[in-house]
């Protein structure tokens, strides 16, 4: 069977072998494990690095939503009035920089650009986050983590008429759920897509 061949696969934290915590290092892979073996999927090393770097991610938003509402200045708002946080940024850039270092052909469709972020004085805080949960820490620089947000930005790349291979980032879908509190639904959320067509997709609930 394969089990990345139809159009979505998530798995509920129930089905995903969770092994203990370790810090960060180049050599750690997720603490969760895929519940079977590669030879029964055709991306199974896409999923595996998905599903590594949005836990990590997942961690990056949980410690940002508790320094949320001791610092209001950590929220912001874009010009078409809808909130942006660090976490939306530092999710992008971790994201970004991981999957960039272990699938460098495939590009990143994302949500933000480091523009907006250039005019708050919030890029050390981004950069903060994104350093400590990131595999390859000495390369997580300021000048590192608004290149690999841009990756991901709108204008980051084009696609012709023939099916593209990319990956899918919505860093924090339900900003505005995200800082009102532990009961509000926020999700984080990445896909891949081969040829046009979504061959696996990693959902973290952020109140799951």
């Amino acid at each position: 069977m394969d089990l990345l061949g139809c159009s979505a696969v998530r798995f509920p934290n129930t089905y995903l072998r969770r092994s203990p915590l370790r810090p960060c290092s180049a050599a750690v892979r997720s603490s969760m494990s895929l519940p079977f073996p590669e030879q029964k999927a055709k991306y199974y090393r896409e999923l595996e690095a998905a599903v590594d770097v949005v836990e990590r991610a997942c961690r990056l938003c949980i410690d940002v939503k508790s320094s949320l509402f001791s610092n209001d200045d950590r929220i912001l708002e874009k010009k078409d009035q809808t909130p942006v946080t660090i976490a939306d940024f530092g999710v992008q850039a971790l994201v970004s920089l991981e999957m960039n270092r272990l699938f460098p052909s495939i590009p990143l469709v994302a949500e933000e650009d480091s523009s907006f972020l250039r005019s708050t004085n919030l890029i050390g805080s981004v950069v903060d986050v994104v350093v400590d949960k990131a595999t390859l820490r000495d390369k997580a620089t300021e000048d590192s983590v608004l290149k690999a947000i841009d990756k991901g930005g709108k204008d980051a790349c084009t696609f012709g008429p023939k099916p593209a291979t990319y990956w899918v980032l919505d860093p924090i879908d339900g900003t505005r759920g995200f800082v009102k509190g532990v009961e509000a639904l926020y999700v984080e959320e990445r896909n891949f897509n081969e040829e046009n067509s979504l061959t696996c997709e990693v959902v973290f609930h952020g109140n799951g």
